[in-house]
C-alpha cells in the first residue's frame, strides 16, 4: 500500500497536472500511477496495452518489483518519455492522454503472417516498419538503436536467434 502522504502527493498530481508539470518527486512506481491516474486508464487497460498482467500494474505502482528492462521500453513509449526520465523523474512530466481510437491501441494492426529475415549468431536484426529497413547491430548496438527508436515513436521488428 502507498502511504497516506504519497496517495496525497498523487492525488494532488493529478488534480494539478499539466503537460509541463513535472512529478520528479515521486517514486517509479508513483509515476506510473499518477500517469495512470491523471489518464482515468482503469491498471486492466494498462495492463492490456502493455501486455502484462493487471497484477504486475499493481507490484510496480506500489514498488514491489520494478518494470522489466523490456517493460521499461514499453512505458517510456507509451508515456512518450525517455526511459531515464522515467526511471530517475528527471525532466518526467505526466503527458496527455491517447486519444481512445489512437496511440498505440488504436493504431495496432497485427499482421496474419510474417516472413522475417534469418539473424547471425549474437546479433539482432532489427526491422523499421517505415522504411522496411533493416539493421543487424551487435547487441550493444542494438539497445542504443532501440532506445532511440522508442524515442522517435518508430516501429520495428526485432528478430533474435
Amino acid at each position: 500500500m502507498i502511504p497516506e502522504d504519497n496517495v496525497d502527493k498523487i492525488t494532488e498530481q493529478k488534480s494539478a497536472i499539466t503537460e509541463s508539470e513535472p512529478v520528479a518527486s515521486l517514486t517509479l512506481g508513483e509515476r506510473i500511477k499518477a500517469v495512470r491516474l491523471a489518464w482515468d486508464w482503469p491498471q486492466e487497460e494498462m495492463a492490456e496495452i502493455l501486455r502484462v498482467d493487471q497484477a504486475s500494474i499493481s507490484f510496480w505502482e506500489r514498488d514491489k518489483i520494478k518494470p522489466s528492462g523490456s517493460a521499461m521500453v514499453a512505458l517510456a513509449a507509451l508515456f512518450r518519455t525517455t526511459i531515464d526520465a522515467l526511471e530517475k523523474g528527471e525532466r518526467f512530466i505526466i503527458p496527455a492522454a491517447p486519444g481512445r481510437g489512437e496511440g498505440i491501441r488504436g493504431s495496432r494492426v497485427l499482421p496474419r503472417s510474417v516472413c522475417l529475415p534469418i539473424s547471425a549468431p549474437d546479433k539482432v536484426t532489427i526491422v523499421d516498419l517505415d522504411s522496411g529497413g533493416l539493421t543487424v547491430p551487435q547487441l550493444s548496438e542494438a539497445m542504443i538503436s532501440l532506445g532511440q527508436y522508442a524515442k522517435d515513436n518508430r516501429k520495428v521488428w526485432i528478430v533474435v536467434e
